[in-house]
């Protein structure tokens, strides 16, 4: 009895770290025994649960049915983990999780790349580096979330449109990310040199022309 409690407060943890992958929602008296015993506690009030969240459970306990011993442990292992941070380093945990979801496949391979290159560096050398990111301001660390590339840039996006109306500051980002390297530099050169309402006025321009014309206008803007 003990170890089944186990096994359904790992899969309620299972369910909160991997999205759902099946469709499934099959009444209950249609389930497997071993995955009406996993599922034991939801028996009564299964009917009652809504088409997402049966198929979610439903995904999960079959995920973990199909792990084998040293699996369960290591997963038991980072929920006793999970469980013990506290609140404030769980919301920031599913934060940098929502960040990675939201790289494109591009930048989540710069990243398992730098981690692995991390990974090879001597242990004196990896300590200099975490202590030179710990010393960085917190938007600036957060700014890395945005990945490799726009968090190389962001902090100049920052100072060059500091007062972006909520309703744009989606498209303005948008724009910036597909400028090419070299029209990203020019934008950021042209709005050190002009006042506030001039800088506003040419995001505005920039957004207000197709991607494709932006890189010319900027080239153009610089030559003047």
């Amino acid at each position: 009895m003990r170890n089944r409690f186990r096994q359904w407060t790992l899969v309620c943890a299972l369910m909160l770290a991997l999205p759902a992958v099946c469709a499934d929602t099959t009444d209950w008296s249609s389930l497997d025994s071993e995955t009406q015993a996993l599922l034991a506690p939801w028996s009564d009030a299964w009917s009652t649960v809504d088409t997402a969240n049966r198929a979610r459970v439903l995904a999960n306990a079959k995920r973990w049915l199909a792990m084998d011993a040293k699996a369960h442990d290591a997963f038991e292992q980072r929920s006793a983990a999970w469980q013990a941070l506290p609140p404030a380093a769980r919301v920031r945990q599913r934060e940098r999780y929502a960040a990675w979801l939201a790289l494109p496949p591009d930048e989540q391979g710069r990243v398992r790349s730098g981690a692995a290159n991390f990974a090879a560096l001597p242990a004196g050398q990896q300590a200099a580096l975490r202590a030179d990111f710990a010393s960085q301001e917190a938007n600036r660390q957060t700014d890395w979330l945005l990945g490799p590339s726009t968090g190389g840039w962001i902090e100049q996006a920052r100072t060059a449109f500091a007062f972006v109306p909520y309703g744009e500051r989606d498209a303005t980002m948008r724009m910036l990310q597909a400028l090419p390297v070299e029209a990203r530099a020019q934008l950021f050169e042209l709005a050190r040199r002009l006042p506030d309402h001039q800088r506003e006025l040419l995001r505005k321009q920039l957004l207000g022309v197709a991607p494709g014309q932006r890189a010319d206008m900027l080239n153009q803007r610089m030559g003047q």
